[in-house]
């Protein structure tokens, strides 16, 4: 049941501000606009098994992918395990896993930290240059720098996705320091994404306060199951398995660079 949740939600979540093209074994997300961001461009829900109905697939994604220099796809556990095997086999790259973890149990207040939701042009500001020294370091885009336009073109789909997830800011003496983003979906799996605090400000409890505020925000608003993503290999999982989330499942990324280009560059 929750891993079902957890994947619906994410299906839900990748969706929000792209245009979406429903097949018989799977769907197309786009947006023309932002053609190089990876969760706005490809793939997913995939049902396909047999050979005529993977190729329909590829054919769907090149016919209404084409904008884009990258094919990609995300899988979960529910997708075919002959669907995968295709993907290697057709030269997609298999990008770090996501381990998603579920909480079990209760998390303590924030601790008097200020956490507030993004609602004005002065806060969206803010987030972007937080953005931007996240890219800047690395860890969420796998080590590659992005160009700051790329980066412009992440925090546009951010924007295209605000009111059902929502993004929230930590201040430490008036000044902007740490992020993070929530969304109760339809699936009734609260997520908690995007968390990002600046190097100066660490192991101070922010991280763990803005999900502790996001789970109290989440609980209230009825989700049944709530849950984060780690990246393999990325250190916070350790504190996240601290905190109680309890590793569920794994979900992945394949990526296919059809441009051509040496060291083509994009972004989830």
């Amino acid at each position: 049941m929750e891993a079902r949740q957890i994947v619906e939600a994410y299906r839900w979540q990748r969706a929000l501000g792209n245009h979406v093209v429903h097949r018989p074994h799977g769907r197309i997300v786009t947006n023309v606009a932002n053609a190089d961001v990876w969760d706005a461009n490809h793939a997913d829900a995939v049902t396909a098994e047999t050979d005529q109905e993977i190729d329909a697939v590829l054919r769907a994604m090149e016919r209404h992918l084409s904008h884009s220099n990258w094919r990609v796809v995300h899988t979960d556990p529910f997708t075919p395990d002959r669907f995968l095997a295709r993907l290697a086999l057709d030269g997609y790259v298999e990008q770090p896993a996501t381990i998603q973890m579920a909480l079990d149990r209760e998390l303590p207040a924030s601790n008097g930290i200020s956490i507030a939701p993004v609602h004005t042009e002065e806060g969206w500001l803010a987030l972007s240059a937080l953005v931007h020294r996240d890219h800047e370091e690395g860890a969420r885009t796998g080590g590659k720098r992005l160009p700051p336009e790329m980066t412009d073109a992440i925090v546009a789909g951010y924007r295209a996705k605000d009111g059902p997830y929502r993004f929230h800011l930590v201040q430490v003496d008036g000044r902007p320091v740490a992020y993070g983003a929530m969304a109760a979906a339809p699936s009734g799996a609260g997520m908690i994404e995007d968390l990002f605090t600046l190097p100066a400000y660490r192991k101070r409890g922010i991280a763990s306060a803005i999900i502790g505020h996001f789970t109290a925000e989440l609980r209230a608003q009825g989700c049944t199951c709530i849950f984060l993503g780690a990246l393999v290999g990325e250190r916070a999982r350790h504190l996240y398995a601290k905190l109680g989330f309890r590793p569920l499942l794994l979900t992945r990324c394949w990526v296919l660079d059809v441009s051509g280009r040496p060291g083509g560059t994009a972004a989830r």
